[in-house]
């Protein structure tokens, strides 16, 4: 080998041991990759759960929109039927200033726990039917054509879903209402509140979800209807409903008793929310995440439970209700109470000096056990 040759090999040598790697290098490149790619891995899901809220909330608002139509609509629900004095401030009560929502309660179903009118809402329990009415006092007393036609009072639940049963898609939200009368002019208002179907729910073989929510009688399906959502009365908890368990109620909207406290506006405060016999609905109303519609039309959502130190006046609270933490925080004049006058007084209270301030006090929120997808807040036309 000449000396040209030989320098030629030692040049290819130097080269080629420049650059080639060792094990442990290509090792350390391997471990690398993997951690990202672990990383990477680990957000694809959190992305995919957001972007699978996110496109819930808006898939509620649409069905939000639906359901505002179809009340707006006398031909599908005719609310002049309601009472003209339902709901409405009385100078004769002590609750002159009250604009509370009005949600139903059943004597066999003790988890749901409200002060308010039981009426008008849900006729039946069992099957979720909403009707005006569930009470002949929710009823314009002028109008007896209800008497004798109490559908165009009514909204069944297959009248809830959406999309509708056989519609081409199977249903896969459902949406309730709660009303009351608002402060500005005495207007019916509704609460539509949206939320996903049980998914657990089972649809045998051959058939769809529309037939199991809408058809009993089949012999291959559940005996009864199958609720959309659904409650076991027997422990308070949300449960899948299968058509045969008779401790199975709609999950209906709830409400409860609560106070906020002028110096800490990001707090709700739940009154008796220690009480064995509300246990359930506070457990609801408390998880992170739930939204919130309270007395002042006004949703916020719940984002967790606070701190508190030992000197903290308020501290005691803690040791009889149940206290979380809210989003958005209350105004100040949502504040009220004992501290200024007494936002529920007896009935040798005739002071209507604060009616006004007590209309915008915080008393009572409304929430459904599983947490929705949207609230919307809407005012309805009564022709009378």
């Amino acid at each position: 080998m000449n000396q040209k040759s030989k320098n030629m090999l030692d040049r290819y040598k130097t080269i080629n041991t420049r650059r080639a790697f060792s094990l442990v290098e290509v090792l350390i490149a391997i471990l690398v990759l993997a951690i990202g790619l672990l990383g990477l891995g680990a957000i694809f899901p959190a992305v995919i759960a957001e972007q699978r809220n996110a496109f819930a909330v808006i898939e509620g608002e649409n069905v939000a929109s639906a359901a505002q139509a179809l009340l707006s609509n006398d031909e599908f629900v005719n609310f002049s039927l309601i009472s003209t004095d339902f709901n409405k401030k009385d100078t004769a009560t002590d609750e002159r200033y009250s604009y509370e929502w009005t949600i139903p309660q059943d004597g066999n179903a003790s988890n749901y726990y409200g002060w308010t009118s039981p009426v008008p809402g849900f006729a039946n329990f069992a099957t979720g039917l909403w009707s005006m009415n569930a009470n002949g006092s929710s009823i314009n007393t002028d109008i007896s054509i209800v008497n004798s036609n109490p559908e165009i009072g009514q909204i069944p639940i297959s009248a809830r879903l959406f999309p509708q049963p056989y519609s081409g898609q199977d249903p896969k939200f459902v949406w309730d209402i709660a009303l009351r009368r608002e402060p500005s002019g005495d207007r019916l208002q509704a609460a539509i509140f949206v939320r996903r179907i049980d998914a657990r729910i089972r649809v045998p073989k051959d058939y769809t979800l529309s037939d199991v929510l809408t058809n009993g009688g089949n012999t291959a399906l559940p005996t009864e209807p199958v609720l959309p959502v659904a409650i076991d009365v027997t422990n308070g908890r949300t449960a899948v409903d299968d058509g045969i368990n008779g401790n199975m109620f709609y999950a209906a909207i709830q409400t409860l008793q609560v106070k906020v406290h002028p110096e800490h506006l990001d707090w709700l405060i739940f009154e008796d929310g220690r009480n064995p016999a509300i246990d359930g609905s506070v457990g609801f109303a408390s998880k992170v995440g739930q939204q919130l519609l309270d007395n002042t039309g006004v949703v916020r959502t719940v984002i967790g439970v606070p701190t508190v130190d030992a000197a903290d006046p308020l501290v005691n609270e803690f040791t009889t209700n149940r206290v979380i933490l809210v989003d958005p925080p209350f105004n100040l004049q949502n504040a009220g109470g004992s501290d200024t006058d007494d936002a529920r007084p007896d009935s040798n209270s005739n002071d209507t000096d604060w009616d006004d301030e007590r209309a915008s006090w915080v008393r009572q929120v409304v929430f459904t056990p599983r947490t929705p997808v949207s609230i919307r807040v809407i005012n309805l036309e009564e022709s009378r």
